[in-house]
């Protein structure tokens, strides 16, 4: 029944037609529309679905949310179909979002839904808090950056945070298969475009807050607004975790109005960590361990991850771990076996006498510990290849390029994904801010990975930044298969086959 389940948490405007039908299925895409359905008219970055509404009655659907009782009227009137439903909402992302709730039984109340927002660290922060909770006995789902699992297998993720109605379906997905939790990556785009609305979350935790997104949110206010969204979505037993060595989230352990768990290094953290202790010998892999004061006591920590990043990391997951109630010994079990995350500081070992590392940094906050990280691990050089985005925050090029430059001992400055823009305006915008004179221009980024790499003598550390786990370059909308790892590898057995000779300008 349209009225009475799926329409009775929305603001609604106007409407028009049978209120008493049976819905079989939602759509946002007309593409997608079957007969019988809801198609609820969304407004996008580019694309307007109040645009299709026609195209959706056309192909069978009964029923229509939109914005616009203007175009909703007239779409009902060309139709010639009294029986079409035309229902007026003052936000149909939050109309979208609340019926998706609806049609799929509110999943996430049947679930202990764990968010996590944050600049970086989003992705790592979920993997570690995943590995814990089955090392309890448990079974999670997981959404994030890289994919999708809801026990159904796994999906390539194409939003950091699916769109509401997707998501809704894969969390009732994950209680078809009778998963206990469920760990999502909640980005401020989704934040700000409402794909949340309608959940409940267990646990929200707040990894930290650097410079990025800007040109969707316009000022920094503005996405630090978004993400703080996340915590509006808690239960009225809920915890937040946050990281209070970050001066921007510090004051929301006082502001918000629900249990707090706070984490850091400095004093005065709930869950600290103490005696940060790394070792390693090059192609054995590295290891970290430190000590962990929480309220009940003091443990040991030991991970195969390492960097002063993943230690924030980790406590992140155990802040979330200690929220929902998980023994001392399952959290250091969990984190033990918490494996390296795909294109995460991901170390490329062909059997080369120097390091290759793959990571996703891609803000300035991130290359800056990227590049540290390296530093600290590497006996001679640190070899930085990045690029920005096109589409994306312009205001970070400059930043990137003197965070590059003055870190690293070269830098290689190529394309990551230019997306509509011209590479050479991208690289433009980054040489604005470089700091030396230690630096090329590569706009061919696989051409920039195997430039990196003959210029690599025994004991540095190449650093191949910006596009991680993925395995395209976005050019002119078109999306072609790109794998940094791939090229990498290549690249290094070539070299060791005699096949790419040493740059002796490196």
């Amino acid at each position: 029944m349209i009225e009475l389940k799926l329409t009775e948490c929305l603001r609604i405007k106007s409407r028009i037609g049978p209120q008493d039908k049976d819905i079989k299925g939602i759509a946002y895409d007309s593409r997608r529309v079957k007969k019988d359905f809801l198609f609820v008219a969304v407004r996008g970055l580019s694309v307007d679905g109040h645009d299709y509404i026609d195209d959706a009655i056309s192909r069978g659907a009964s029923a229509v949310v939109a914005e616009h009782a203007v175009e909703l009227k007239r779409a009902r009137k060309l139709a010639g179909q009294d029986e079409i439903t035309v229902i007026e909402v003052s936000d149909s992302r939050e109309a979208l979002a609340l019926i998706s709730a609806s049609f799929y039984g509110h999943p996430s109340k049947s679930l202990s839904l764990i968010g996590i927002t944050g600049t970086n660290g989003k992705t790592t922060t979920s993997y570690i808090t995943k590995s814990i909770i089955e090392a309890g006995g448990k079974t999670s789902g997981l959404l994030g950056t890289i994919c999708y699992m809801t026990g159904s297998g796994i999906t390539n993720a194409f939003n950091t945070t699916p769109e509401s109605m997707d998501l809704q379906r894969y969390l009732s997905e994950m209680v078809n298969n009778q998963m206990d939790y469920a760990v999502i990556e909640v980005s401020s785009h989704a934040l700000s475009l409402k794909r949340v609305e309608g959940c409940s979350f267990r646990t929200a935790a707040f990894t930290n807050f650097t410079h990025d997104h800007l040109d969707f949110h316009g000022t920094m206010d503005e996405y630090y607004r978004a993400k703080r969204r996340l915590f509006k979505y808690l239960s009225k037993d809920g915890s937040a975790v946050l990281n209070t060595d970050d001066p921007m989230i510090r004051p929301l352990a006082q502001k918000l109005n629900c249990n707090v768990i706070t984490c850091g290094i400095e004093e005065g953290a709930m869950i600290r960590a103490e005696n940060i202790r790394e070792s390693g010998v090059r192609g054995a892999g590295f290891s970290m361990s430190f000590d962990v004061r929480t309220p009940e006591g003091r443990f040991e920590i030991n991970s195969s991850l390492i960097g002063r990043f993943n230690v924030y990391n980790i406590l992140m997951s155990i802040g979330i771990a200690y929220s929902l109630g998980v023994k001392e010994n399952i959290i250091r079990d969990g984190i033990k076996h918490a494996k390296p995350v795909d294109g995460r500081f991901e170390n490329i070992d062909e059997g080369q006498d120097y390091l290759c590392i793959v990571d996703y940094a891609h803000t300035e906050d991130a290359l800056r510990k990227l590049i540290e990280e390296a530093r600290f691990i590497t006996e001679k050089r640190v070899i930085t290849v990045f690029g920005c985005g096109g589409d994306r925050d312009r205001t970070k090029r400059p930043v990137m390029g003197g965070v590059a430059t003055e870190l690293s001992d070269l830098a290689v400055i190529t394309s990551d994904n230019p997306r509509s823009e011209e590479p050479s305006e991208i690289i433009m915008d980054i040489l604005r801010g470089v700091k030396k004179n230690n630096y090329t221009v590569q706009p061919v980024r696989d051409e920039a990975i195997r430039e990196a790499i003959s210029m690599a003598k025994e004991g540095d550390t190449v650093l191949i930044a910006g596009k991680g786990h993925e395995n395209y370059q976005e050019v002119n909308g078109v999306r072609h298969h790109f794998s940094d790892k791939e090229i990498a590898r290549e690249a290094i057995n070539k070299r060791l086959k005699g096949h790419m000779p040493r740059n002796t300008k490196g």
